[in-house]
C-alpha cells in the first residue's frame, strides 16, 4: 500500500489559521488535544493546534466519507464546501506581511510526491491556495537523500531550529507523499525583562522535589486575572509582544492544587473568556526563564479523537489519487519553543526597562511551581501553542548564564 506520512515541524511560536467567528471551534479543538496529549505525556509538553489543524485540513482536502467526516468533526469545522473555512488564511498571510518589520514570521508548506505519483489536479491547487504549498517531487527510494533534501528545507525555514529531523529511516519503498509544514516565529516583549534582573530560584516540581531556575522579575502594567470556579483558583497572565499581534498566557494554579487538576477542567469558553475578563493592572512578576522542546507524534491522541480511518488501508482518500491503496502512517509534530528576558529569543535589542520595585505591585504572579501556558494571536484569539512547564529544562540553560546568576 502506499503510504501519506505527514511530518509538522513547528517552531517556537506561530500564526493563526482561524477568523473571530471560528475562534470557539479552534479552542475547542486545541483543549480536546491538549487532554487527549497530556494522558500519555507526564512532564513539560508543547505542541501547535495550528500546525495540527493544518496537516488535518491538507488530507481533508483530498478525503472522501467517513475519512473527511472524522476530520471535519474533530476540528469543529461547520458543513461548508471543501476549503470554504481555510479561505481565512489568505486574509491572514496578507495581515501578518504587513506587520513583518514588528516580528519575524515564516510559514511554510510543502507536498513531497515520489516521482512519477500522480496527484489529482484540483487537490494541488487546493493546497496552494489556502496552505500556500510548494510542490517538490523526490526520490523516497533513495531515503537518505530524500532525508536530507527534505531536513536542509526545514532547517532552512526554522532559522537553523531543527536540523536533521529526518534520517532516512522514516522513509521507506511505500512511501509517496510527505506533507511538511513549518512555522517560525521571533518576536520581542512589548515590555522586556531586565537580565540584572533575574535570579536563581527554587522551582517546585510536579513530584514535589525543588530545582534551581533562572527566575526573571518585573514589575508591570498588563492584562492579569485571577479566578475562583469549580473548586479551581488560579491567576491568568497576558504577556503581549511588541506590535501585540501575539501574546503567551499563563495560567498558575494555586499552590495547593495540582496541574492536572486544573487542565482537566479548563474549557474553550473559559480561555475566551478570559480576555474579555482580565483588567489591566499593575503585577509584580516571577517567571522561568525556560525552553521546551518536543516531538509528538498524534496518532495516538487522534485515535483518541476518533480519527481513525485515515490510518486504515481502506480510507478513501479519492480526492487525493485515483489509489484505493493509500493511508496515512504518521502524524507527527516537532516543537521548539523559548522563553527568556528578550522575548522568543535573546536579542540585542534594547527597549524600555520598567523600574524594579518589588514588593509594591498589589498583585503578585509567581510562577514557581507548574503552570499552563498559551500562545495566541490576539486578532483573531485564535491558540497558537498550547502547553504545560512541570520542570524548567536547566539542563539546556547556557552554563554561563547559570554562572552569571
Amino acid at each position: 500500500m502506499d503510504e501519506i506520512l505527514l511530518w509538522s515541524l513547528l517552531l517556537t511560536f506561530a500564526g493563526s489559521q482561524a477568523s473571530r467567528p471560528m475562534a470557539q471551534e479552534n479552542a475547542e479543538f486545541a483543549v480536546d488535544l491538549y487532554q487527549a496529549v497530556s494522558l500519555s505525556h507526564k512532564n513539560n509538553i508543547i505542541f501547535s493546534p495550528l500546525g495540527t489543524t493544518l496537516v488535518l485540513g491538507m488530507v481533508q482536502l483530498g478525503a472522501k466519507g467517513k475519512a473527511r467526516q472524522q476530520i471535519r468533526q474533530t476540528l469543529k469545522l461547520q458543513e461548508t464546501s471543501t476549503g470554504e473555512e481555510f479561505s481565512g488564511l489568505k486574509s491572514f498571510f496578507s495581515a501578518i506581511a504587513e506587520k513583518k518589520q514588528e516580528f519575524t514570521f515564516n510559514l511554510a508548506n510543502a507536498l513531497y510526491l515520489q516521482e512519477g505519483f500522480t496527484v489529482k489536479e484540483q487537490y494541488l491547487h487546493g493546497n496552494q491556495e489556502f496552505f500556500q504549498s510548494a510542490i517538490k517531487l523526490v526520490d523516497f527510494q533513495d531515503a537518505k537523500a530524500c532525508a536530507r533534501t527534505i531536513s536542509t528545507w526545514v532547517e532552512s525555514k526554522t532559522d537553523g531550529k531543527i536540523k536533521d529531523m529526518f534520517s532516512g529511516e522514516e522513509f521507506g519503498p511505500l512511501t509517496r507523499l510527505v506533507l511538511v509544514n513549518a512555522i517560525y516565529f521571533k518576536g520581542d516583549w512589548k515590555q522586556k525583562f531586565r537580565k540584572e534582573d533575574t535570579q536563581l530560584t527554587d522551582f517546585t516540581k510536579k513530584d514535589g522535589s525543588t530545582v534551581k531556575i533562572p527566575m526573571m522579575k518585573a514589575l508591570l502594567k498588563t492584562k492579569y486575572g485571577y479566578f475562583s470556579e469549580f473548586s479551581m483558583n488560579y491567576q491568568v497572565l497576558e504577556l503581549p509582544y511588541k506590535g501585540d499581534e501575539f501574546s503567551l498566557v499563563i495560567i498558575l494554579p494555586a499552590e495547593d492544587m495540582n496541574i492536572e487538576g486544573l487542565e482537566g477542567r479548563i474549557t474553550a469558553h473559559q480561555i475566551l473568556k478570559w480576555s474579555s475578563e482580565m483588567q489591566e493592572e499593575e503585577v509584580e512578576i516571577s517567571l522561568p526563564r525556560f525552553k521546551v522542546e518536543q516531538k509528538l507524534d498524534f496518532k495516538e491522541a487522534l485515535y483518541s479523537l476518533n480519527v481513525t480511518e485515515i490510518f486504515s488501508g481502506g480510507c478513501d482518500l479519492s480526492g487525493i489519487t485515483d489509489s484505493s491503496e493509500v493511508y496515512v502512517s504518521q502524524v507527527v509534530q516537532q516543537v521548539f519553543f523559548e522563553v527568556n528576558e528578550d522575548g522568543s529569543e535573546a536579542a540585542t535589542s534594547t527597549g524600555i526597562h520598567v523600574p524594579m520595585i518589588m514588593s509594591l505591585a498589589r498583585n503578585q504572579f509567581i510562577a514557581n511551581h507548574p503552570f499552563l501556558f498559551i500562545m495566541k494571536n490576539n486578532p483573531t484569539e485564535s491558540i497558537l501553542f498550547m502547553g504545560r512547564v512541570t520542570n524548567p529544562d536547566t539542563q539546556k540553560i547556557n552554563g554561563r548564564d547559570l554562572d552569571s546568576l
